[in-house]
């Protein structure tokens, strides 16, 4: 196999590595699972709900079949979803928190759907809370209220990570009056990759590439004289 032969499998190993993915374990909160019909409260500190652990006072995982005051609180993806309110005391520190595997200077975005509903009694518009390694919380409201079902709406949000690990919390925003917070199906992409020192092999294969280029060009043009050759005087 010739150099330029071997340095372009190599520039083809380089491109095909695949880039990193974030996961968020349980994004959907179907683990454990709750009887049918029902909810499982959380006090702060469990980490019985799988990937995550409960801040604050308490959140209830809620199944979807669940229904009061003519509302039926169905998950917005799989069977499950989490009220972060809990039913003790609606704190607004209550909530669920996971840590994450990130590539530092990656850009990751974070989706995820708030669950709102009304009986204009216990249930109004659900205000979900976001915040990334501990910094400022970012509210997100969804204003839609539906009196026989939960509204579910999407929101994303993008953030950069600084190191290896990066620490995401849900928070209950809704008001103290308001006995639900619907969080579901949260998930996590990476939507720009970290350059590697492989774009610097790439680089230098590129460099080794040309340089060949040039000295086949230099061989073609001056042949070697042949053995026995006169030379002109």
């Amino acid at each position: 196999m010739n150099v330029v032969k071997l340095l372009m499998l190599i520039v083809v190993a380089v491109v095909a590595t695949p880039a990193r993915a974030a996961i968020i374990v349980n994004g959907s909160f179907e683990d454990p699972t709750v009887p049918v019909g029902a909810f499982i409260n959380f006090l702060g500190g469990s980490t019985a709900i799988t990937g995550w652990t409960v801040v604050g006072v308490d959140s209830s995982v809620v199944n979807g079949t669940f229904t009061q005051n003519g509302i039926v609180f169905q998950a917005q993806s799989g069977n499950q979803w989490i009220d972060l309110a809990g039913i003790n005391s609606n704190s607004t520190t209550s909530g669920v928190t996971q840590n994450v595997a990130t590539a530092p200077g990656a850009t990751y975005q974070l989706s995820f759907y708030v669950g709102s509903s009304t009986d204009n009694n216990f249930f109004f518009a659900s205000t979900v809370d976001l915040s990334i390694n501990g910094g400022p919380r970012a509210s997100f409201t969804n204003p839609v209220t539906p009196t026989n079902q939960l509204d579910w709406r999407q929101f994303t949000a993008s953030f950069t990570a600084t190191s290896a690990t990066t620490n995401i919390t849900f928070f209950n925003g809704s008001a103290p009056s308001n006995f639900q917070s619907g969080l579901d199906n949260v998930s996590l992409s990476e939507v720009s990759v970290v350059p590697e020192p492989a774009s610097m092999v790439i680089l230098g294969v590129g460099s080794i590439l040309s340089f060949a280029g040039v000295r086949r060009r230099r061989e073609h043009a001056c042949p070697a004289a042949e053995p026995g050759a006169a030379a002109e005087g």
